[in-house]
């Protein structure tokens, strides 16, 4: 196992030959004390007593003229970043990529104060670092439950929680169960014979009957939740180290980077290490920095005394971060390493020091103004600090001048009373004494030139140094109004400090990529899974393991440096050539596009688009018209078609025609026949009737009479006209069929199949023949 004493080693050598360290004989602090003294119109050029005290504010005016551009650029909207996508099968894959990472940056983190802080360290202390990490603590939380059954305090149990404490108690609602004295059990309450046996046996000892009541608990137990996320830390500039052969102000390339901190053992504890009561708290570097007593002097705090604290776990240890270039697997070649160190001890857990090898270091860096080929970069500060000195002696001058022009000194004789003289109010008198009748002699102002016009004049002259160094200007701001007639003349100053501004956001914007970039790789191998998240209203599945490592990106945030008016003017103008090109038809501006630059003006307008417009990828798309349109061969076939049913038609209308024939000409020979039969039946019945008629007559003339005769006469005729009328209407049947039987058959069809057939407009199904 390789020696963790030389690791150690290494980074002792690293740490005293890196930048914050005190091989430069802590100019570099000094540097940033004074840059925080100033930005904070500390007075630490005190004039003489009695004389002005006033400081000028140039530092802090300048960054404060700078910050709220810089972070309305980053910060102003929901997406900073946007992923390039390999190929065209990875669009989707990208653009979810570049959704999830600026939700998790700017929606779960306070993202506006992250930049505010980064951006204004960078601005007044040169460099200023901002550390990505996946962070995983174990939440410890106490929670007390009151009252709880049996079956509760399972319930509870079940979920993996420790009880650390625990009262029993009667239930005060429960009736109980009366106990048997004879036995010691409790008796079922429907058991009416033993429960009156108990109670006699209880009267007759004279003892107060026993119950046994429910069981309730009060528990006090205790959550271990590990819990994951992505967190942001800008780390005080004071509290790192970096090597001096960093060979530019990123991080890309640095071989040692060191972060240290001031941390319970608690919290350590909380991160898994293994941390022991006794281990040393301080070490020779544990003293505060010129930049810490800076920043708590102009807050007016003290640091409280932390190592001996009642509680040992809330002891205060220095803890130091480290990533070292280092062969610790001795293979020849060196890699970067990451290791905790509380005092001369790399920290562990489960009995083993933990030094993990690391891809990069998880840290972003920012300048406003770069120092070619070195690391540490040119502050704003920087470039001020000498002005806010000049104009800060302008204002003392011209204000003591102004105060001697108002209240000067006098030249007094020795006749004069000083103690009278020194009072300066209106109408005071000044004893003198003498006789003589010139007593003003005695008393003689001394004139002193009012200079104070000459301190306005050089210090406007100052402010036009300021702009020509950093670029900020009042017309820039819009907070001089005396010149609001000179447009043209705003308008080139706004854009020259629009550029120099744009200059720094684009250096900012390089360190801003780092930072999306290490914490994308975070996520990515910090093995999320599949999970549901709302994005821009809507709930997408994200599934990181399909997401790439070192893909590229680009700032999307538009370099507007504070002029945002003047990118909406031109968003405005590619609105109005978007609009045309949309009337006429051209296929260069299509529905994404347009949503795009919807979206950009919004931004542009300090508004949230996507709450104003929606994305046309999530609407589903109408459902296509109908096609009409047919080829010649679909026409040529449904000719074909159409023929070869109209030939199917004919052939089974002939088919039909031809058996409808038969059957007429059938049916006219059966109703032939049947007819010439009933007829004959009818000539023959008739013939019968009058036979039996006559006989009857000439058997039985007296008994009939004239009466019957007449009677029997009609009956005849009544039956032959019934007679007539039936054959009538069987040859208005016969007419009938024959007309159905030669009328045309039209097929009936139903999805393509014959389903009957319809005969002078009446319909015959195919099962009824």
């Amino acid at each position: 196992m390789p020696d963790t004493q030389m690791l150690l080693n290494a980074i002792d050598a690293q740490a005293s030959m890196s930048y914050g360290s005190d091989n430069d004989n802590g100019e570099l602090a000094r540097q940033r004390a004074l840059a925080l003294d100033s930005f904070q119109g500390k007075n630490i050029e005190p004039a003489t007593k009695g004389t002005s005290q006033v400081v000028d504010w140039t530092i802090f005016e300048t960054a404060q003229f700078i910050l709220p551009s810089l972070t309305r650029i980053f910060a102003a909207g929901d997406d900073v970043v946007e992923f390039e996508p390999v190929g065209k099968e990875d669009e989707d894959v990208a653009k979810q990529e570049s959704q999830v990472l600026n939700h998790l940056v700017t929606q779960k983190n306070n993202w506006f104060l992250t930049c505010l802080v980064w951006f204004q360290d960078a601005l007044i202390t040169k460099n200023a670092y901002c550390m990505a990490e996946m962070e995983e603590k174990l939440i410890t939380e106490t929670e007390r439950y009151e009252s709880q059954s049996e079956e509760q305090v399972t319930l509870l149990l079940e979920d993996d929680l420790e009880i650390t404490g625990q009262e029993q108690r009667d239930d005060p609602n429960d009736p109980g169960l009366l106990i048997d004295p004879a036995n010691g059990q409790p008796i079922d309450p429907n058991d009416q014979e033993t429960t009156v046996g108990a109670m006699a046996l209880y009267a007759l000892s004279g003892q107060e009957p026993e119950r046994q009541f429910k069981q309730i608990f009060d528990v006090e137990v205790r959550r271990v939740e590990p819990k994951k996320q992505l967190r942001f830390t800008v780390l005080p500039p004071e509290n790192c180290r970096i090597s001096q052969d960093t060979p530019d102000f990123t991080l890309n390339d640095c071989p040692y980077f060191e972060y240290f901190t001031d941390i319970t053992l608690s919290d350590l504890r909380k991160l898994g290490y293994d941390v022991d009561d006794d281990i040393a708290s301080r070490d020779s570097s544990f003293d505060d920095s010129l930049e810490s007593n800076a920043r708590d002097e102009i807050l007016g705090t003290e640091r409280s005394d932390t190592d001996n604290p009642v509680d040992p776990s809330m002891r205060m240890v220095r803890a130091r971060t480290v990533w070292i270039q280092f062969d610790y697997d001795e293979d020849g070649i060196a890699e970067l390493q990451k290791v905790v160190v509380v005092a001369d001890k790399i920290l562990e857990k489960n009995g083993e020091p933990v030094i993990e090898s690391a891809s990069r270091i998880p840290v972003a860096s920012l300048v406003p103004f770069i120092n070619t080929h070195r690391h540490i970069g040119i502050s704003v500060a920087d470039l001020t600090f000498d002005i806010q000195r000049i104009k800060t002696k302008f204002l003392r001058s011209g204000l003591n001048s102004l105060d001697l022009a108002t209240n000067p000194r006098h030249a007094a004789s020795k006749k004069v009373n000083l103690d009278d003289l020194l009072v300066s109010r209106s109408g005071a008198i000044v004893q003198v004494d003498t006789q003589l009748p010139d007593v003003a002699g005695h008393v003689v102002p001394l004139q002193t030139q009012n200079t104070f016009p000459d301190a306005q004049q050089g210090l406007a002259y100052m402010d036009t140094v300021v702009e020509s160094r950093v670029g900020v200007t009042k017309q820039f701001q819009g907070i001089d109004a005396s010149a609001n007639n000179d447009h043209d003349r705003i308008g080139q100053l706004s854009s020259m400090a629009a550029q120099r501004v744009e200059q720094i956001a684009r250096i900012f914007g390089n360190g801003v990529e780092n930072l999306f970039s290490i914490a994308h790789e975070l996520v990515i191998k910090s093995g999320h899974q599949m999970e549901a998240i709302k994005l821009r209203g809507e709930w997408v599945d994200i599934d990181p393991t399909q997401w790439r490592t070192g893909r590229d990106m680009r700032v999307v945030a538009p370099f507007a440096a504070g002029n945002k008016d003047s990118l909406l003017n031109r968003l405005m103008i590619l609105r109005g050539i978007h609009s045309e090109a949309a009337a006429a038809g051209h296929p260069m501006v299509q529905q994404d596009d347009s949503y795009e630059l919807a979206l950009e003006i919004s931004k542009a307008a300090d508004l949230m688009g996507t709450k104003y417009f929606t994305d046309p990828a999530t609407v589903e798309p109408p459902p296509p018209p109908p096609d009409h349109t047919e080829t010649a061969l679909q026409i040529e076939n449904k000719k074909v078609d159409n023929e070869a049913d109209d030939e199917a038609r004919q052939s089974e209308f002939d088919v039909n025609k031809l058996a409808s024939d038969e059957a007429i000409k059938k049916y006219g020979i059966d109703v032939n026949a049947q007819t010439t039969i009933t007829v004959a039946q009818i000539n023959a019945g008739k013939t019968l009737d009058a036979e039996r008629l006559k006989a009857d007559l000439r058997d039985e003339p007296i008994k009939l009479g004239n009466d019957a005769i007449k009677a029997t006469g009609d009956a005849v005729t009544n039956l032959q006209g019934r007679l007539e009328d039936s054959i009538d209407k069987l040859s208005d049947a016969v007419k009938e069929t024959k007309k159905l039987a030669t009328a045309p058959i039209k097929i009936v069809r139903e999805n393509g199949k014959i389903i009957g057939k319809e005969v002078a407009g009446q319909f015959v199904p195919l099962e009824d023949g």
